[in-house]
């Protein structure tokens, strides 16, 4: 059944609720048109793709979710080789940092750093859900740095069981804001190079834009570290912004918290990342169901 929360406008255009459990009109229409899926074609890919996994030795044996298959294939515009690769670096992550794929143990909710990344409970006007990185809420005492890595991760393959933001993908304001030194020694290459990693290689997200408000010296070096690695296509969309207020040029006021020039009073949403966080334990090497 369609959502009823309320919508709001955008230059003419809905903006819809990050908890939706339907796909509009308009993203059906488009996905058919940008990736001619049709039910035929959707159904002729899969079978397609779980005959050649079956010939890798790691995935020969795993009982493989359709919906969690078909996630990737929408992600590569089901091209088969490059949906093929996707799942076998997938595997690879599995194999070699197994921890994102567990639940948090603490209880993060009740602490400040539980918010260094949230969704908002808007999309922007194409559909696409919205995370704030609020990175100087993260503290080492509070929340451990692999937890910290495991929360970022969870939430986003939490959220790609949605049909919805499957077809159309993420943005991500990144606030530095509140980054000091004490963030500084995790500012290495490696942890630099893996978060890259899971979030273009591993994870089948369609990233629309990465929008960085409030920089400073912690930014400097982060970026000093990975630009050599930064791709054309990762380049395009940064934006680097020198007030928060500049973001009203890319998200209706109604998507964003008031600290951004928006009208959003409470965005924090903890009943979503209880229930993420449960829902991701012992993550299933064959992925998960969507939604709806």
């Amino acid at each position: 059944m369609p959502n009823k929360t309320k919508v709001t406008k955008f230059r003419g255009k809905d903006v819809l609720p990050l908890d939706i459990r339907y796909v509009p009109d308009f993203l059906r229409k488009k996905i058919e048109e940008d990736l001619l899926e049709t039910p035929e074609n959707r159904q002729k890919c899969l079978s397609q793709l779980k005959e050649r996994l079956l010939d890798h030795k790691v995935t020969k044996d795993v009982d493989f979710e359709d919906d969690f298959l078909l996630t990737i294939l929408r992600h590569h515009e089901y091209k088969i080789e490059k949906a093929i690769s996707n799942v076998l670096t997938y595997f690879s992550l599995r194999k070699n940092h197994g921890y994102f794929f567990t639940s948090i143990k603490c209880n993060f909710l009740k602490i400040p750093s539980s918010q260094t990344i949230t969704l908002l409970p808007y999309r922007h006007p194409d559909g696409a859900a919205v995370a704030l990185f609020q990175l100087g809420k993260w503290h080492p005492s509070e929340i451990l740095f692999e937890d910290a890595k495991k929360l970022c991760f969870l939430v986003a393959q939490q959220e790609l069981r949605n049909p919805v933001t499957q077809m159309t993908g993420f943005y991500a304001i990144d606030d530095f804001s509140g980054m000091g030194l004490r963030h500084l020694p995790f500012c290495t290459i490696q942890n630099m190079l893996l978060l890259m990693h899971v979030s273009f290689d591993v994870l089948p997200i369609n990233a629309l834009g990465i929008h960085i408000v409030n920089g400073n010296f912690v930014l400097a070096t982060a970026l000093a570290l990975v630009k050599p690695f930064l791709s054309e296509s990762i380049r395009k969309i940064l934006h680097f912004h020198s007030s928060p207020e500049e973001l009203l040029d890319y998200f209706p006021a109604s998507v964003l918290p008031e600290k951004y020039g928006g009208t959003l009073k409470e965005f924090y949403i903890p009943d979503w990342y209880r229930k993420a966080n449960e829902e991701h334990d012992n993550f299933p090497p064959g992925g998960q169901k969507n939604l709806f």
